[in-house]
């Protein structure tokens, strides 16, 4: 049924925009975020996988009942773990600073400050002012690519209220 599919819905799977890593490195190349050290891909995956998740509940929110986000908020660690290879603190920190920070501004109808969060959490305060304007427009649209890859996706489920 649509409610057992959304309660499975994988972060690489389920969602076909730039969710690879060698597409991730790609748009992080293209937008100039750093990206040239293991520890840099991992911010850049993390910071990736929050902005996802925050637009998937996101459109749960919009569309589901409180049952189905409900569980797929509970899927979600075990999704960070399998999938991503996080430990039960990197869930934990996960959810309590990237995604919480992604799913504030999208609850609040700010989603065109999500590029600007981004980049302040991967390249620093400033970066926005410094990086050529071509590449900041480029983030922000694959941004808005992926909210509505997401919606559209969301939008062929029929969620019934239970």
């Amino acid at each position: 049924t649509a409610t057992t599919e959304i309660y499975t819905l994988s972060l690489h799977d389920a969602l076909p925009i730039y969710t690879r890593e060698q597409d991730l490195l790609e748009m992080a190349q293209r937008a100039g975020v750093p990206c040239d050290d293991e520890a840099s891909r991992r911010a850049l995956t993390r910071e990736w996988y929050g902005f996802v998740h925050a637009a998937v509940v996101y459109g749960l929110m919009a569309q589901a009942s409180n049952q189905v986000m409900a569980e797929y908020l509970r899927s979600t660690r075990t999704l960070l773990s399998q999938m991503a290879g996080y430990t039960p603190e990197q869930i934990e920190s996960f959810i309590d600073d990237t995604f919480s920070s992604y799913i504030r501004l999208m609850a609040q109808n700010q989603q065109k400050q999500c590029p600007s969060l981004f980049y302040q959490r991967l390249v620093g305060e400033g970066a926005l002012e410094t990086l050529p304007k071509e590449r900041v427009a480029f983030l922000s649209g694959m941004m808005a690519i992926t909210m509505c890859a997401i919606l559209d996706k969301l939008g062929q489920y029929e969620f019934g209220v239970e």
